[in-house]
Order: structure tokens, then C-alpha cells, then sequence
């Protein structure tokens, strides 16, 4: 969509297959050639196999709930920080980080999604089914960490060939359908108020921070399945 709109894009990954399949799209396009895609880890964003712009970035996203599967490797949430001050460095003066995380208040709250949670602004698809969290990992009495766990029906679509697949029955009475199962996506639980202090921490208490609910503006007892943070570079 970007792209589409006239933005100049790089993207990063540290998944060689997820690599692929970007720049499989790509090329797909002959109108998306300037579009950089290359390996690039969070913590080392200086050696990432893309140029950065000379002047810093405009934007930066990392969304999909991606940044809460980085392991703290160096406890006390250093290596989060670290990433958070080494997207704050490619960007521009006055560029913003956009950011988000689940709603993991709720989900340590509830042990579950909030409602609708793969209806929503990125996973709006009926193809996901047996949505879930396990293996929860406490540490001082706190939930520090717990696993994503879902199953996807891929029947018709070009997966359902793949060695891993299983069939399952989708829903209490719903069909036997071919699933590949999601079940080993360990994430650190941030909390709204903890990952909004870690920002703080990488950018500064006085860098302007915002909180948007599924991309929307605060009001009422709406409950979000994504917190997404506005942070801006000053």
C-alpha cells in the first residue's frame, strides 16, 4: 500500500523464507523495482543488507505484534532498549517510530484474546481458528513470557501441500479442513505502561508519545486487541 501511494520502502527480516516470499512479491511488480528488501536484525539495523536514506527515515513501522517476539538476551529489558535506540538512530529528526503490541493486559489478565482478536486490523481472515495462549512463564510472580498458539485452514491455497500440514475440524461443528498449526511463537507479555516506560527510556521523556487503540483514538470501554505506539524522534 505504500508503495502503491509513491513512498520509497526498505524492508528488513531476520526469516530467510519470509525474505523470499517479500521479494517474490516484488518482482512480481515491475513497478515496485526500487524497493530495497534485505536481512536485517534489530540489533545490529547498522549492517542490514539495504541503504539507509543519508538523511534518516521519515517513518519507521514494526507492527504486527513482531517486536514482542525479540528475547531479552541481556535482561532488564536492555536488549529491547538497545532495539528501540537503534530504530531512534536511522530515523530523521521529527521521523516517528510506529509500533505495537498486543493487548497482553487483557491476555495475562484473562488467560485469552480480547473478543474478535483474529478479526481485527491485521488478522481479519476466517481462516484462523483454535486461537490461543499457553505455556506462561512467571518470573517474581509477574507473566514475563507465554506462547501464541492458532491453527490455520489452508485448504485450497498453495500450503495445503505442505509435508506439515494436518487435518482438523474447524470449530465444534464446522468442516474437516487442512491446518497448519501456529503453536510455537514465544512473546514477551509488555504491558501498555511498561513498553510505553521502555520507549520513553530510548527516546526520551520528552519525545512525544501517542497510544492508539487498533490504530483508533482512546474513547470509552472499547478493550483493543493491539496497543500501537506514535513515538516521534526530537
Amino acid at each position: 500500500m505504500l508503495l502503491e501511494e509513491g513512498f520509497q520502502v526498505n524492508s528488513s527480516d531476520v526469516i530467510p523464507a519470509f525474505l523470499d516470499k517479500t521479494r517474490e512479491s516484488r518482482d512480481q511488480n515491475p513497478e515496485l523495482t526500487d524497493w530495497q528488501i534485505g536481512y536485517g536484525d534489530w540489533l545490529e539495523l547498522d549492517s542490514a543488507e539495504i541503504k539507509h536514506p543519508v538523511g534518516g527515515y521519515d517513518a519507521i513501522l514494526c507492527i504486527g505484534n513482531s517486536f514482542t517476539t525479540l528475547p531479552d538476551f541481556e535482561g532488564e529489558s536492555r536488549t529491547h532498549i538497545k532495539a528501540l535506540q537503534n530504530f531512534k538512530k536511522l530515523l530523521k529528526v521529527g521521523g516517528v517510530l510506529i509500533i505495537d503490541h498486543r493487548n497482553f493486559d487483557y491476555v495475562v489478565m484473562h488467560k485469552k484474546f480480547p473478543p474478535n482478536a483474529h478479526g481485527s486490523i491485521y488478522y481479519n481472515s476466517n481462516r484462523v481458528f483454535n486461537v490461543g495462549v499457553k505455556d506462561l512463564v512467571e518470573k517474581e510472580g509477574k507473566v514475563v513470557q507465554l506462547t501464541l498458539c492458532s491453527d490455520v485452514d489452508v485448504s485450497g491455497t498453495d500450503l495445503e501441500s505442505d509435508p506439515m500440514v494436518v487435518m482438523k475440524r474447524k470449530g465444534k461443528d464446522g468442516p474437516v479442513v487442512s491446518t497448519l498449526e501456529l503453536n510455537d511463537i514465544p512473546c514477551c507479555t509488555h504491558s501498555l505502561e511498561g513498553f510505553t516506560a521502555l520507549l520513553k527510556k530510548a527516546f526520551g521523556e520528552k519525545a512525544e508519545h501517542k497510544v492508539l487503540p487498533d490504530f483508533r483514538e482512546r474513547s470509552g470501554d472499547f478493550v483493543p486487541n493491539y496497543w500501537v505506539h506514535c513515538i516521534y524522534k526530537s
